[in-house]
């Protein structure tokens, strides 16, 4: 009887649990910013002319964009927060 009694005791502690759960954790949907994360935007350009990259790469720069790993030498990539 005590066996008995102690699994409806989990039993329904298990249910209202479940039940009790989103209204204790809301839903977070992929429309939704978690907090503490950051998200980012990113461009690329690939490079043509030393001379006229290094003008460009500036003008990235002074429009808040930070350089960012990037594949090879060839391609410059960078991100700015959103």
């Amino acid at each position: 009887m005590k066996g008995f009694a102690l699994g409806l005791s989990l039993s329904i502690a298990f249910i209202l649990g479940c039940a009790a759960a989103p209204l204790i954790v809301p839903r977070l949907s992929a429309q939704q910013q978690a907090t503490g994360v950051q998200r980012w935007e990113y461009v690329c350009i690939t490079q043509r002319r030393a001379a006229a990259d290094i003008d460009e790469l500036n003008r990235y720069g002074a429009a808040g964009w930070e350089l960012a790993p990037s594949r090879g030498n060839i391609e410059f990539c960078f991100k700015r927060p959103l």
